[in-house]
């Protein structure tokens, strides 16, 4: 057979196999890019409301139940926050509602909310003029009464946008079959083609082509590993490295899908941390005011310092990594707090290497497990409490430890632990989330899974450690250095 008329064979014989093999591909990529996207989008509305309606009535009572009895004064307009704040998620979910219906029900909500206000302003009315509590009281009743309106409505929208939701998710499904059986019907004309042109090439070429076919079967059967040298006849290159690509874009396709389910779960980490924070925060603020009550001013100065630089470097200006110095700070704000609150009963050590001070670590790994060591261990015990923190260098890594003489656990309990901090499950709050939260963050910002391990003994105490590799991330050179009472 003449070379040119192999030529021709094959390039035929490429255009087709290529095009099958693009064509598909490009089809559900855009396609499934669109619909992926909408369902994702249904998603982030469903969990915003969700976010929106947990805590709803409790929040707007607590408020308004603040103002009535004087805890708060009327003009703080604390109420008044409460109630724009969630004016905003109820403008921002009626923008992205996927439906009319549904956005009709944020309508709903938005007239529900302007009766709360309708009653926050009688409230305000009411104290003005020196009006009886009990007016206001009954009006705080028929808040709570309107307030669980609200709660309901956005739990309808909830299951509304859910039900959209299934019903793309059941699109996308019978997508899925479709391609699929049109890629099958796709693959066995490719065959039938390939096989009557089987004859028309020279034997010198068969291996070649019975190489790239089988790569092109190992790929839709799911490895995307698979690549092939280019054949010896120059003829084949082209197909060859198509396939190449191919399987190289699906992997990358797939690894980009990886990291999306990864910064989703960062998200939800940060999601479930910040619910954490306004707890410590009443507890230090109930403090602070039973220390300004007994005249004790100068702790009322040190507490309310060391709570600012808490949350600062809590916030952190929105950055994950901060300096060992910046979380050593973080977590003696923390103690100093606590410090205040437990007096006598609470000493705590901390020595950490300087030479460890200024490589970055992820921020608020520390202090979740010295809280958990308080609420935990010492708590629960009557003797001093001494919580010990320790850094050192060892290797690559940076091994920070949390030591308490707490109650400590029996061998069971800390298997169960152990356990439970792989397999966490989020309707058990007697769980622990502080634990877990450190140990998923750790396993997603730095990919490994054995950075956190907690080691016990009943009556004597438990000790955790973090083993964190060094990594090159910049943080800023200055490190905050706010005074902190030591143990």
């Amino acid at each position: 057979m003449r070379t040119n008329s192999i030529r021709k064979t094959l390039r035929v014989t490429n255009t087709v196999v290529i095009l099958a093999a693009l064509v598909p591909f490009l089809m559900s990529t855009v396609y499934y890019s669109y619909t992926l996207n909408q369902y994702e989008r249904i998603i982030e509305n469903v969990s915003s409301a969700n976010s929106l309606s947990s805590g709803l009535q409790r929040e707007i009572y607590t408020t308004m139940w603040n103002v009535v009895s004087g805890k708060t004064r009327f003009s703080d307009n604390t109420q008044y926050e409460l109630l724009e704040r969630i004016r905003t998620r109820l403008d921002e979910l009626q923008m992205n509602a996927a439906s009319e219906d549904n956005s009709y029900l944020i309508q709903v909500a938005r007239n529900t909310l302007e009766t709360i206000e309708g009653y926050v302003a009688k409230v305000g009315e009411n104290i003005a003029g020196n009006r009886p509590v009990h007016e206001n009281e009954q009006i705080l009743g028929e808040i709570s009464s309107v307030s669980e309106l609200l709660y309901d409505v956005i739990q309808q929208f909830v299951a509304a946008e859910m039900e959209i939701a299934y019903l793309q998710n059941t699109r996308i499904q019978r997508s899925i079959d479709l391609m699929t059986l049109f890629q099958i019907l796709l693959l066995a004309a490719i065959l039938v083609f390939l096989f009557r042109n089987y004859k028309q090439l020279n034997r010198s070429i068969n291996d070649p082509i019975y190489r790239l076919k089988t790569m092109a079967s190992r790929i839709a059967q799911g490895d995307l590993s698979i690549r092939v040298e280019r054949p010896e006849i120059s003829e084949l290159d082209e197909l060859t490295d198509s396939l190449n690509t191919m399987g190289g874009k699906l992997a990358e396709l797939i690894e980009q899908n990886t990291q999306k389910q990864k910064n989703l779960q960062k998200a939800e980490m940060k999601t479930l941390q910040a619910q954490i924070a306004p707890h410590f925060m009443y507890n230090t603020l109930d403090t602070i005011l039973s220390l300004a009550e007994e005249g004790r001013n100068e702790e009322v100065v040190t507490t309310t310092l060391a709570l600012s630089s808490f949350f600062r470097l809590s916030l952190n200006k929105g950055r994950d990594w901060v300096s060992v110095s910046e979380e050593k700070t973080h977590v003696e704000s923390y103690l100093a707090i606590q410090k205040m609150r437990y007096g006598s009963i609470l000493e705590y050590e901390i020595d950490m290497e300087e030479a460890i001070l200024s490589e970055a670590m992820l921020k608020i790994l520390l202090q979740p497990l010295v809280e958990n060591a308080i609420y935990h261990g010492i708590k629960m015990t009557r003797r001093l409490g001494l919580i010990r923190l320790t850094g050192r260098r060892q290797d690559n890594h940076i091994v920070l430890t949390v030591e308490d003489n707490g109650q400590g656990m029996k061998e069971e309990e800390l298997d169960r632990l152990r356990e439970n901090l792989t397999h966490y499950d989020m309707s058990n709050h007697d769980m622990g989330f502080g634990l877990y939260n450190v140990f998923k963050r750790i396993q997603l910002y730095y990919s490994i899974d054995n950075g956190l391990t907690v080691d016990s003994e009943y009556n004597v105490g438990s000790t955790v450690t973090l083993r964190l590799p060094i990594v090159s991330v910049p943080v800023p050179a200055e490190v905050a250095a706010v005074p902190a009472e030591g143990g």
